[in-house]
């Protein structure tokens, strides 16, 4: 575990491995090792970085700065202060959000992109917590979501939730890696800025990528019933992806649900030759 320095907060993130590199980034309400699984695997060819988002894990809590902006921003400070250019980008609803926001301003510096359960504003809009993010983006709960520290047994129920038949089957809601600093004193207030930021999002649903843009792939658990696979399938023909693969007993936590095929997933879309091949002769990104 290392940190790294962002507007005098500390991100934590774990690097391993060596080559070509990637940059994994988790959801809102997790950490980063729900990548645990992939990582293990990607290590073997790559240098992988897994970051705990401002707000979230390891990482500290700023009294601010959880807008999407925000969380680019930093992403594009760590690839700087690390010197990583060339990486692919592989994300889990923020941080596939993060990932494609990144790349819209700087396509030329992403190989490919793995957006999983992309968050937009079409795609939360149709889930089927939509009507709690309309309350929470209208009442001031920020003083009571520092404040807050939630019950083991909410922390479970909100898990069970964000899982699919194949996630609960295994008994995942229990499972200490997911339940890892939910309890944790105003861990609720990154999830509140998140909310209150989700209009900023719609700009995700429009973008048509041009020539030349990475190619991207995306995974879908069918029963996320946080956001809308179906209003995902409108994103992909947006976006024209590459790579559209759907899980049908997933749920918002593929990658921990399903881990080996998620893993075979990215590492056959990394093989497939619009990928173009890694250069480390790229010039080193500047801040």
């Amino acid at each position: 575990m290392a940190s790294f320095e962002h507007r005098g907060r500390a991100v934590v993130y774990d690097q391993v491995g060596s080559g070509p590199p990637i940059v994994l980034l988790h959801n809102a309400g997790t950490q980063r090792h729900i990548w645990d699984d992939q990582i293990g695997e990607l290590r073997h060819r790559h240098e992988v970085f897994a970051l705990d988002l401002p707000g979230y894990g390891e990482s500290e809590q700023p009294a601010d700065g959880y807008r999407l902006a925000d969380y680019v921003h930093m992403l594009e400070a760590f690839l700087a202060a690390h010197e990583l250019a060339d990486v692919v980008l592989v994300g889990n609803r923020l941080g596939s959000a993060t990932s494609l926001r990144y790349t819209m301003t700087r396509p030329d510096n992403v190989r490919a992109l793995v957006l999983c359960n992309p968050l937009t504003w079409q795609t939360v809009r149709a889930g089927r917590q939509a009507g709690l993010a309309w309350v929470d983006a209208r009442l001031p709960l920020a003083p009571v979501a520092r404040r807050l520290a939630l019950p083991e047994a909410v922390v479970t129920r909100i898990l069970a939730d964000q899982l699919g038949e194949q996630g609960r089957r295994r008994m995942l809601h229990h499972s200490p890696r997911l339940m890892a600093h939910w309890s944790d004193k105003g861990r609720l207030l990154a999830l509140h800025g998140l909310v209150q930021d989700f209009p900023t999002y719609a700009d995700l649903d429009v973008f048509t990528p041009g020539p030349g843009f990475p190619p991207i792939c995306t995974i879908w658990g069918s029963q996320n019933r946080i956001l809308s696979a179906r209003a995902g399938v409108k994103l992909d023909e947006t976006l024209h992806t590459h790579t559209r693969i759907q899980l049908n007993d997933c749920g918002h936590l593929p990658m921990v649900e399903d881990p080996e095929t998620v893993t075979s997933v990215i590492t056959t879309f990394l093989a497939a030759p619009e990928v173009r091949p890694y250069s480390a002769a790229k010039r080193p990104v500047k801040p």
